[in-house]
This record gives structure tokens, sequence and C-alpha cells, in this order.
């Protein structure tokens, strides 16, 4: 079950989800879309939710030799639904 705390910070049951906004690409560039940090309890950095191009939605980049169970596999689902979802919708409404 995911609880949004504030702006910056979602909880799920064994994982965080903190809001970086736009982040750098290399020296000039920006994304267009906020990256999302996943860490555990012990602020360890599992990894990056951002936006993928390619797919058109927002994609789980895991770090190597991270182990996840079926609660937090679902909770990152629900996460990565839930900002695309937002996302597509805030895209459509200021093209209204």
């Amino acid at each position: 079950m995911l609880k949004r705390v504030d702006a910056v910070w979602t909880q799920g049951t064994h994982i965080f989800f903190r809001n970086m906004g736009p982040t750098p690409i290399g020296k000039t560039k920006w994304t267009k879309t906020n990256v999302y940090e996943v860490t555990d309890k012990g602020n360890f950095l599992l990894g990056r939710i951002a936006w993928f191009g390619r797919w058109r939605k927002y994609s789980f980049m895991p770090n190597e030799l991270c182990v996840f169970e079926e609660t937090c596999l679902r909770e990152i689902s629900q996460f990565i639904e839930e900002e695309t979802k937002a996302h597509r919708a805030k895209k459509k409404a200021a093209k209204a």
C-alpha cells in the first residue's frame, strides 16, 4: 500500500520513493520529466524510476545486485502506473 507523505516522498511497505524533479543529463541538459529514487528503509538506493521515451511511460531501472520480493515489485508497479497516468493527464490538460 502506497502512502503519499508529501510532494517529495511516497512510502511503501518496505521502500520509499523520492521525487528528485527534473535532473541533469550531462552539463547543459535536464530531463523534461521527474526522476524518482527508490530506496529501502536504510536509505540504500535500489534504483530509479524515470520516463522511458520509447515506451512513452515511466519505467524502473534497478541497481545491480538488488533483490526484490512481491510486495516491493507490486508497489513499484503501482507507483509507475500512477505517475504515468498523472503525467499523461497533466500533458492532456496543457493541450486543452
